[in-house]
């Protein structure tokens, strides 16, 4: 029976290759979830404590982050954006791990961490949970968790309100719709370094809306890791 379903497996993925999301090109074996052509391509973002990151700058004076860090660009059209949109309505949710095991490993040399320090992904509303079947911010962290040897603690924070999506608001629309969505756990967050985990940042009202919910739990410091970040600059 097992020997049959080997050949069954083997026959499936000859006559149906795993595709990379990013070009639809069949995988070869020994390529994981995105093909070498596309990881050459991947848009990434260095990043080093010398200077303020842009996550930094862009949340300044709405949280105090104490270190933020993004591994891609976020641009209409971009790589980046394909890979995401995968994960998000196309079920990959081994692409998120991946991506974030490799995030963990580009920045386990920079990022700050103490014996308090847990990964904290942005939470989905149960609704919308239900309907895709995981939190691809989840993911990410499971990933970043495997690199980083940092736990994850995907019950610290819960979202109560459900929305469509905000992706086409502005930044003050956005904040107003969802200020009051996040509650955190006291139990699990309170003295903890918490390191919040996103799949992409744009006008970051979500982290702002996290950040505020964290703060009223009492926790020390809030970082964030986010896979991509939207925007003209970067650094």
């Amino acid at each position: 029976m097992k020997s049959m379903y080997s050949i069954s497996k083997l026959l499936g993925s000859l006559l149906f290759p795993k595709q990379c999301p990013g070009c639809s090109r069949a995988l070869m074996k020994w390529e994981k979830e995105i093909c070498q052509h596309c990881m050459q391509k991947l848009p990434l973002i260095t990043n080093t404590k010398a200077n303020e990151t842009i996550l930094q700058q862009r949340l300044a004076g709405r949280v105090n982050l104490i270190q933020g860090y993004a591994m891609m660009r976020f641009y209409q059209g971009s790589l980046t954006q394909k890979l995401l949109h995968a994960i998000k309505y196309r079920g990959k949710s081994q692409l998120a791990i991946s991506l974030g095991e490799m995030f963990g490993e580009s920045i386990k040399n920079e990022l700050t961490m103490s014996d308090e320090s847990i990964l904290v992904p942005v939470p989905l509303h149960p609704l919308k949970h239900q309907v895709r079947g995981y939190n691809q911010s989840e993911k990410i962290a499971e990933g970043l968790s495997k690199s980083l040897g940092i736990a994850c603690e995907a019950r610290a924070m819960e979202r109560v309100n459900f929305h469509v999506s905000q992706t086409k608001k502005g930044k003050e629309s956005r904040w107003n719709q969802i200020k009051n969505d996040f509650l955190a756990k006291k139990e699990i967050v309170r003295q903890r370094d918490i390191i919040l985990v996103d799949d992409v940042c744009t006008s970051g009202a979500t982290i702002e809306a996290c950040a505020q919910a964290l703060k009223e739990q009492e926790v020390k410091t809030i970082s964030l890791l986010t896979l991509a970040v939207a925007g003209e600059f970067y650094l």
